[in-house]
């Protein structure tokens, strides 16, 4: 089976097989997989069967649209892995970027010096052996670095100016009975700047930091092998692994200053650990919900949104007192008010495959209604919401990958369930026959 799924810098890297399904489904992984790591000479492309996404899923229609984190096609990074005058020059747009008003950018401007950009690129086996999988790593990718700067004053709202939209906007998050299912994984395991899901194997895939809960080993070379042997945050030994980018404080430092994934890809500020993580799956639509099958992979939002037209996103924040407002905006929240992150997962499945190559494919959002269609089967839906102690102003961002400039709406999540199938079976009795349960035993 395919293997599943701080402050003045960030880094990430990505990894994972695909099933044999879906060659069986027809479609190019290597083009796909190509556009889901992000390379800009495959990102406008059609390979891949670039236009094969279920039209009523509700996240674009172009599947080369993928999260996709991973940033750089493996293949095609030898003549960046080595380019010191773009690593050297991170530090410099940071600082000549950094005049919007929030001194997002003060003091960045040295932090990309020659010194970081003539490090040595080739490290990949050593990193490979230290992460677990034993397997080596491909090099750093650098792609974008020219295009580092900080979120501008228009990705900010106050939240006193958000629509009442009833607490929910995008895809997903409509839920239908009593009936839940949650699991305590605490708020942040570890980071890292991998994606093993999109760019299998590669070091800093991803060009910004995760957080991670459940799953205690997932990094670029993690296998369903390797996860399946690991330890696990979450408190009834669920190994799901559960990851987004991090949100950082402009006005501190973190510790990866200088470091890819860091402020070597425009990833600057202390990294804020969250207050409360919680992992809920609910039921939706007229129909019982069936059980969510182990090693199922899925991701939501897009973290290259400003590259592909806007597709897939599904960004949504609020404040704590305001959560009948949502927005895809940072929103500004008032003295003694918490900044929240909502991220709803696609909950319709096409009944068979547990992946799909660009990772959309075999998934769909519901309706407005909440209902599946055209052959699709509810299962439980997974919304994670993260509550943060917010810095004042709009001293505060999520990482992105360079080009993409801390955009709100690039917001997004990857997920695998390794949850015990005898636990995914009782959690859809649960939802479905309205009872909400917790740390279900595994």
């Amino acid at each position: 089976m395919a293997a599943l799924l701080v402050t003045c810098g960030v880094a990430v890297a990505a990894g994972s097989a695909f099933a044999d399904s879906d060659s069986e489904g027809g479609s190019d992984s290597s083009g796909v997989l190509s556009s889901l790591t992000g390379d800009e000479s495959d990102s406008g492309s059609d390979s891949g069967g670039s236009d094969g996404a279920s039209s009523d899923s509700g996240s674009g229609g172009d599947n080369e649209n993928a999260d996709s984190e991973g940033s750089g096609d493996q293949q095609d990074n030898a003549d960046d892995q080595g380019n010191a005058e773009d690593q050297g020059n991170a530090g410099d747009q940071n600082g000549d970027n950094g005049d919007n008003g929030d001194g997002q950018g003060d003091g960045n401007g040295d932090q990309g010096n020659g010194d970081q950009g003539n490090r040595d690129e080739g490290n990949g086996g050593d990193n490979g052996g230290d992460n677990g999988g034993g397997q080596a790593q491909a090099a750093v990718d650098n792609k974008g670095r020219d295009q580092i700067a900080p979120a501008g004053a228009d990705q900010y709202v106050d939240i006193n100016d958000v629509d009442n939209n009833g607490g929910n906007l995008g895809d997903g998050g409509r839920f239908s009975g009593q009936g839940s299912y949650s699991v305590d994984c605490g708020v942040s395991d570890h980071n890292n700047s991998d994606n093993y899901m999109a760019a299998p194997g590669k070091d800093n895939g991803a060009q910004h930091v995760h957080d991670y809960v459940g799953n205690e080993s997932t990094n670029a070379n993690s296998t369903d092998d390797s996860l399946e042997q690991a330890g696990t945050s979450c408190r009834n030994g669920d190994q799901s692994t559960f990851f987004w980018p991090v949100l950082r404080d402009l006005n501190g430092q973190g510790d990866d200053v200088g470091q890819d994934g860091g402020s070597l890809d425009g990833n600057v500020g202390r990294i804020l650990q969250p207050r409360s993580a919680e992992l809920t799956f609910r039921g939706h639509g007229d129909e019982p919900v069936r059980p969510m099958p182990t090693h199922l992979m899925m991701i939501m939002g897009n973290a290259k949104a400003g590259q592909q037209n806007g597709d897939n996103v599904n960004a949504k924040y609020t404040c704590s007192g305001h959560e009948d407002q949502v927005t895809d905006k940072y929103p500004v929240c008032g003295q003694g008010s918490r900044l929240i992150r909502l991220l709803d997962y696609p909950s319709c499945w096409d009944g068979q495959n547990l992946e799909s190559a660009n990772f959309r494919d075999h998934m769909a959002f519901p309706d407005e209604s909440g209902n599946c269609s055209n052959g699709f089967v509810p299962i439980p839906a997974l919304r994670i919401k993260l509550t943060y102690d917010q810095p004042a102003g709009r001293a505060f961002s999520i990482d992105s990958f360079p080009q993409e400039q801390h955009a709100a709406d690039t917001d997004h999540s990857d997920f695998e369930n390794l949850a015990s199938q005898d636990s995914n079976d009782e959690g859809a009795r649960c939802i479905n026959e309205g009872r909400q349960c917790q740390n279900l035993q595994q």
